[in-house]
């Protein structure tokens, strides 16, 4: 395993942290990142309430719950979405915006009791911009595998983070993928997305990119020499395979 402490947060990239929880006995990492944009912070996926404390532990260790904006939520599980109300009363901020697609904030709005303050990134040119002007773009990758997922990429870091797009089953997980990794996404791919006209699609739609950083909320985030290896594979696997069974 890396010379890492999976009990702290860890930053994968410069102002971006990987704060999720590590379970040695898991097969499914579940991966929540926190952007710090000076006085600013983005929260990505915020996770599940099983995992909320220790998420939150590493969160609020690096940034005040005033600092937060904006909770986005790429899709509408609950393995991302359940600890919304959770994270929503610590923040405690009037002005705190839910980013999702107008697909997925029709569901995640019954995670909450309150009435939640949506902001949706194709009612606004498809960019969420922070206060220092740094943008993250929505990126379109519906069906994979709701009907209203979404990637964010940051633009000022060249990070594409892609929600349950890349993830893998990892049981001897590490936070960063190895050479094995591409192949390690399959059983995931094959068995979670619906077809290869889908994928394709998506991937055809960041190979546009500039992505130095691949930041999936399952299995390992993916560093720049293994970015074109794993598309590479997502083009080769045979999706919905459950459609016989």
């Amino acid at each position: 395993m890396e010379n890492q402490n999976y009990d702290d947060a860890i930053e994968v990239a410069p102002g971006i942290f990987w704060v999720g929880f590590y379970d040695k006995d898991a097969t499914f990492t579940c991966n929540p990142y926190l952007i710090v944009d000076g006085d600013e912070a983005v929260l990505i996926d915020c996770g599940s309430l099983a995992h909320f404390p220790i998420v939150a532990r590493k969160v609020f260790g690096i940034v005040s719950p005033s600092q937060i904006s904006h909770l986005v939520f790429q899709h509408m599980d609950p393995d991302l979405c359940a600890a919304l109300p959770l994270f929503k009363d610590i923040i405690d901020r009037p002005d705190l915006k839910m980013v999702a697609h107008w697909r997925s904030s029709m569901i995640i709005s019954y995670y909450s009791t309150d009435k939640l303050n949506f902001y949706n990134p194709e009612k606004n040119g498809g960019i969420l911009k922070l206060a220092s002007g740094r943008v993250l773009r929505a990126i379109p990758a519906h069906y994979l595998h709701t009907p209203g997922t979404i990637n964010m990429y940051d633009e000022k870091n060249k990070v594409l983070f892609t929600s349950d797009i890349f993830a893998a089953f990892t049981p001897e997980w590490e936070i960063f993928a190895d050479a094995s990794y591409p192949e390690k996404m399959r059983l995931f791919h094959e068995n979670y997305m619906p077809s290869s006209e889908i994928m394709n699609e998506y991937l055809n739609r960041i190979k546009a990119l500039d992505i130095e950083m691949l930041c999936p909320q399952h299995g390992s985030v993916i560093q720049k020499e293994l970015i074109s290896p794993c598309i590479n594979a997502l083009a080769g696997f045979e999706y919905g395979k459950f459609i016989n069974e």
